[in-house]
């Protein structure tokens, strides 16, 4: 990690801590406070589960662990007419005689041996292993990030759980049963770490999941399993984001960053409702998107050429890619949005815009503003008008590094912020 991504996370992780887009696993030790005021909080602690080291150790281990399998033999006592089963028991087998007919030399009592799988650290070691199972292999949510960096152990060691849960021949003989609290802490002090370790899981997850927890054991388990963004201009982006968050909220909602909707936070106050997103085209109020029939019967000669090069390429992309035609000439995304709604008409008030330039060179800066100017501009609501001179006001951002600004930040339509370092 460079000097300069340390001191970015060092300001903002402790609103990251629902990152779990690219990047990779690692310890943060800048976490002192965090907000559990987390939309899916659930979904996150399940991901950070599957991340602890102790769960992967256990996963890893699992084949070897498996073999100190433990069962208990007990001796049961059975009477049988014309066949021995077992020791025979002397002892009841005359009593039974004499109870039953005294001529009949064919009743014997035996003290048969059953092999019991049923025991209460065998169960705790089934639940556990069916919560892994279903998480992986049936959560669609987690199943979304296989392909994922951060998750690519995982892909490796998965398999080690469906062996275990699915074929293990000792395992099947154990009922599926949700053991008590009670049991799991006993479980705790078992001389076998499989039965031991497979307590301890157990009980985190149920703790993570009932919110059974103190803050610190969250940061704690946040700051083990942390997902740092693996691009410097994304952590770039995301730091400009959290200062819009502190500038404007004291008590916000954070969301997951997995690449649904790249919804960042939300907040509001007593007459307005305000949400930021993060590398997005925002809720469906919006949209950054041009068809082609706005220009095709333009009589501007610059558009027109744009509509046939446009048409030509669409032509050229179904005969030799065989893609089907589009009828989007542009669109845009965004660094970030910041999208104002009134509390009681919820209708948009306001719009702000932002473009990162993790840059210190003047020429990049000005490529920025063109682009947010062009967001600006074309952007529209819901019914396909343009905002930009409607009753919603549109403004934007341009956020970038340590660039020579001689001029004035503060334009009509743009502000421009940097960071230095």
């Amino acid at each position: 990690m460079s000097a300069k991504e340390e001191i970015l996370l060092k300001e903002i992780s402790e609103f990251l801590h629902g990152y779990l887009k690219a990047g990779k696993v690692t310890i943060n030790s800048f976490f002192s406070k965090v907000n559990v005021n987390i939309q899916n909080l659930e979904q996150l602690l399940t991901i950070r589960f599957l991340l602890k080291e102790e769960t992967m150790d256990f996963v890893r281990d699992l084949p070897i662990l498996l073999k100190r399998f433990k069962t208990t033999t007990t001796m049961k006592r059975e009477t049988h007419s014309g066949e021995i089963r077992g020791q025979i028991d002397w002892e009841h087998t005359i009593k039974d005689r004499l109870a039953r007919n005294y001529k009949d030399k064919t009743i014997y009592a035996t003290n048969e041996s059953t092999r019991t799988y049923n025991i209460p650290e065998n169960l705790v070691l089934k639940e556990l292993l069916g919560l892994l199972y279903s998480i992986l292999y049936k959560d669609s949510y987690v199943q979304g990030f296989e392909k994922a960096k951060w998750f690519v152990e995982w892909q490796k060691l998965k398999g080690n759980i469906a062996q275990a849960y699915k074929k293990n021949i000792y395992l099947q003989r154990v009922e599926h049963v949700a053991v008590s609290d009670r049991i799991i802490r006993k479980t705790l002090q078992h001389r076998n770490q499989l039965y031991r370790d497979a307590a301890k899981l157990l009980l985190v997850y149920r703790k993570l999941m009932n919110r059974q927890f103190h803050e610190e054991d969250i940061i704690e388990l946040l700051r083990e399993t942390f997902i740092e963004p693996g691009n410097q201009d994304v952590l770039f982006e995301l730091y400009w984001v959290v200062q819009v968050i502190k500038q404007n909220s004291n008590d916000c909602r954070l969301h997951l960053l997995d690449g649904s909707q790249n919804k960042v936070a939300s907040w509001e106050d007593e007459s307005q409702v305000f949400h930021i997103y993060h590398d997005s085209t925002g809720s469906n109020s919006i949209a950054f998107k041009i068809e082609a029939n706005e220009i095709a019967d333009s009589q501007n000669p610059y558009l027109q050429q744009k509509f046939n090069a446009f048409s030509i390429s669409n032509q050229y992309a179904k005969a030799i890619f065989g893609r089907n035609p589009t009828n989007i000439v542009w669109r845009g995304r965004p660094d970030f949005l910041l999208e104002v709604f009134d509390k009681k008409k919820n209708e948009l008030v306001t719009l702000t815009i932002g473009e990162v330039k993790n840059t210190s060179k003047v020429d990049y800066a000005i490529t920025g503003m063109e682009e947010l100017l062009d967001y600006i501009y074309l952007v529209k609501n819901r019914k396909w008008d343009y905002l930009f001179g409607s009753d919603v006001k549109v403004n934007g951002l341009l956020c970038v590094g340590d660039v020579p600004i001689p001029g004035n930040t503060n334009m009509e339509l743009v502000q421009v912020v940097k960071r230095r370092f």
